[in-house]
């Protein structure tokens, strides 16, 4: 009782005075059909706080910076999240806080290609968090940038997994906000600083100056994992902080446009986290992520070991688009245990044909504890029916990733034999600006680079002893 008293005694002063009621938001726009633009603007608010307004106003800009909308979109509490799936004006799952969730949706109709950006702003922030300078004083600034292309669709990214609002103080913690497009374009994930209102800059938003990261013991910063969108902080001061993660997507090299999440986190005296006991058992690839493989039409499991020894109640969630998948999702059951400290989950999924690709299924399990919420990231692996990793293409395969990336990505290779490999990458001009040697084995073959160029489009290309070449795009961006 007396560590429930300090959370609430925590709580009561990090909220008590405040003016804000906005927790956070995000903006995603999605195309069912030519020249429409479904608009979703996402509201977290803090529930001790006064109301949102019934009506939010957004404002479409076109690429040079020329207002071509205005939006006056309504709270309809009659309707479900159409991502998170949960009533509008509902708690966010999973939260101790109470935060509530509400989202507006728009229309946006327009029928001349180019790029635009949709934006929403609403003062003011709330004036306890730590990492802004008089933050009472600053607007919440959202956006999202889209492409217009009248024959093809181009929806945004959006994020598959709702937020985390409480997080614990000297403790690692993770958190997956598990960004996702439907169309399968590529996508690159970053932490940024939040915006600000500023009237007359394009896009009517400005980067706010004396943000800060929010502080962490040493070795524990706030960071962000390139190849699942995973955060990992570990928090070594308590109270309220904003952070920002961003979502940019790429077709054939070039952008389509970005998403971004602004949220709070409020960190609270040290706490147990949920723990995933038997994570060692899983294979993990040069990144250190834990994956499964499996064929087409054969049952993959992921038996999960979940152990917290300051609480009897374990919830679990599991998160990606094979949890989502209506005709054949991803499901879980519990198995008991003699430790009432400890929870057993068994996951499972059948794949068929139509799920068989080469880019592994990214996949969150979240465990709760009724404080505190702790996510592990996974990848699943589907090849072909009857088949290995290295038979899906009998000659050759080749696919880097992340795919944009900054410097790190990884070069899957898969060969029918072993053999010496010759390994380059050349820039638009077709100037060979990296080679390298390397023997293969035959199967597939994960290997990591750590390379700085220039941001742009380069050709990442492998020669085979009998003087075949195959090659794969890779965008840099810096």
């Amino acid at each position: 009782m007396k560590n429930l008293s300090l959370i609430f005694l925590i709580l009561l002063i990090s909220f008590s005075g405040r003016c804000s009621h906005l927790m956070g938001g995000e903006i995603v726009v999605q195309n069912d059909q030519v020249g429409n633009y479904g608009i979703i603007l996402t509201l977290y608010r803090d529930v001790s706080g006064i109301l949102l307004n019934s009506n939010q106003t957004l404002k479409v800009f076109d690429a040079g910076g020329n207002q071509v909308s205005t939006i006056v979109s309504s709270l309809d509490s009659s309707t479900f999240h159409p991502v998170f799936g949960i009533p509008n004006m509902s708690l966010l799952p999973n939260n101790s806080y109470g935060t509530e969730i509400c989202f507006y949706s728009a229309i946006f109709t327009c029928f001349i290609p180019g790029d635009y950006t949709v934006t929403w702003n609403n003062c003011c922030r709330n004036p306890s968090i730590a990492n802004l300078i008089n933050p009472g004083a600053l607007s919440m600034f959202l956006d999202c940038s889209f492409t217009v292309d009248l024959t093809t669709t181009t929806s945004s990214p959006y994020f598959l997994s709702p937020p985390i609002v409480c997080v614990p103080v000297n403790t690692p913690w993770q958190y997956n906000p598990l960004p996702f497009d439907e169309e399968g374009d590529s996508l690159s994930w970053s932490l940024d600083v939040p915006y600000d209102y500023v009237p007359g800059a394009f896009p009517n938003g400005y980067p706010i100056v004396g943000y800060s990261v929010p502080p962490s013991l040493a070795g524990g910063s706030l960071t962000i994992n390139p190849y699942t969108g995973q955060l990992s902080w570990t928090a070594s001061v308590t109270g309220n902080y904003v952070y920002t993660v961003i979502c940019e997507e790429y077709r054939n090299g070039l952008k389509l446009g970005e998403i971004r999440r602004d949220m709070q986190f409020i960190v609270l005296p040290n706490g147990n986290l949920p723990s995933l006991s038997n994570l060692n058992n899983f294979t993990t690839d040069f990144n250190g992520i834990p994956f499964v493989e499996c064929m087409a039409n054969s049952p993959v499991n992921l038996d999960l070991t979940v152990i917290d020894s300051s609480s009897f109640f374990i919830a679990f969630d599991g998160i990606g688009e094979i949890f989502d998948d209506s005709l054949n999702p991803m499901t879980y059951s519990i198995i008991s245990s003699n430790n009432p400290y400890e929870k057993q989950f068994n996951l499972s999924w059948t794949p068929n044909n139509s799920d068989e690709r080469e880019e592994p299924y990214i996949i969150t399990t979240r465990f709760f504890n009724g404080t505190f919420s702790m996510d592990y990231t996974f990848f699943v692996y589907v090849n072909g029916d009857n088949t290995g990793i290295s038979e899906r293409n009998p000659s050759h395969s080749l696919k880097s990733f992340p795919n944009p990336t900054s410097s790190s990505f990884i070069s899957e290779i898969t060969l029918q034999q072993s053999q010496n490999i010759e390994y380059f990458i050349s820039n638009k001009e077709g100037k060979v600006i990296f080679r390298k040697n390397i023997f293969m084995q035959s199967g597939n073959n994960k290997v990591p680079f750590d390379i700085n160029l220039p941001s742009g489009l380069y050709f990442i290309s492998m020669k085979l002893e009998n003087g075949q070449v195959f090659s794969d795009k890779i965008l840099f961006k810096n």
